[in-house]
């Protein structure tokens, strides 16, 4: 297989960390994503000595701050000619209602705006692959996603599990959507369960251990990688195998009104600004930020 050039988000620990390393041990450039150089940086000592060198790099953004996600995006521009491979798979579980500096609830903002738009920003770079594929992370406990458009934020009432299954849903319409608006190209989007994985996430977030990064890792390899699905767009795997949606992630009525409920937050897919009108991003205080505000933390 030819060189391709992969990102992936989150890629100092668990899933994505693995991600990055098979990637790198099958020969491919691998932009590995951190939340901070402080961090990052060992990270990429660590996957270059377990690649036995590979062709790996550093790139660095809070995807808590989609200011910053919009500087990730440009860096990306200025520094590689096209991108083969986007995996989404950052994300967080928040057991408390934090909102984001730009005033969106963490889990919503980290897990789905922050792919939403950096997918966006990057478009024009997957489309100068000769075939490109988007990689969605997401979960089975999209499942139990909710969408109340009055309480999407948790402005009424918070729950982590709640916020996070609500998170994974809208991985899984993104993806689809997504794959619906890129019918006439060669860019493909797909989302995958890992499965019940030993991660940061699950340990913190849920308090126990599931399988092993290694084989939690195979499902995303394999959609960025596998020659079998080059030209499949539009599913959801678990354990390399489609498997068929269930719930509010069936309708594609309700999956466009998110995708223009989106665009509303944070722009215009695939335009660099924040608010559609005034080229930046709602602040806390605009009707759909109602709630409580915390000082956010960094995002995992």
């Amino acid at each position: 297989m030819a060189q391709l050039t992969i990102l992936v988000t989150g890629a100092t620990d668990g899933i994505g960390r693995q991600a990055a390393l098979d990637c790198a041990r099958q020969g491919m450039r691998v932009l590995v994503h951190a939340r901070s150089r402080q961090r990052g940086e060992p990270v990429l000592d660590e996957l270059r000595r377990a690649a036995g060198g590979g062709n790996l790099e550093l790139v660095v953004a809070d995807l808590a701050s989609l200011d910053q996600v919009r500087a990730l995006a440009r860096e990306l521009q200025d520094r590689i000619g096209h991108l083969d491979v986007l995996i989404n798979n950052a994300a967080v579980y928040m057991k408390e209602r934090v909102l984001t500096p730009d005033g969106f609830e963490t889990t919503f903002a980290v897990n789905h705006l922050a792919p939403f738009l950096l997918t966006g920003l990057v478009m024009d770079l997957l489309k100068a692959a000769p075939a490109a594929r988007v990689v969605n992370v997401a979960s089975m406990a999209y499942q139990g996603g909710q969408l109340e458009y009055d309480n999407l934020q948790g402005e009424r009432r918070f729950d982590g599990f709640s916020a996070y299954a609500l998170s994974k849903l809208a991985n899984v319409m993104f993806t689809l959507e997504l794959a619906g608006r890129l019918g006439a190209t060669a860019i493909t989007a797909n989302c995958l369960h890992p499965g019940v994985v030993t991660t940061k996430l699950l340990t913190q977030g849920f308090g126990f251990s599931g399988i092993p990064v290694e084989r939690g890792s195979r499902t995303v390899t394999y959609l960025a990688l596998s020659p079998e699905v080059l030209a499949r767009s539009g599913g959801y795997y678990v354990d390399c195998r489609p498997t068929p949606v269930a719930g509010l992630a069936r309708e594609s009525g309700v999956r466009t009104k998110l995708w223009e409920h989106t665009e509303a937050l944070v722009g215009p897919f695939g335009l660099p600004g924040g608010d559609p009108q005034e080229g930046r991003t709602p602040k806390a205080g605009s009707p759909e930020l109602r709630g409580p505000r915390t000082p956010a933390p960094p995002a995992h």
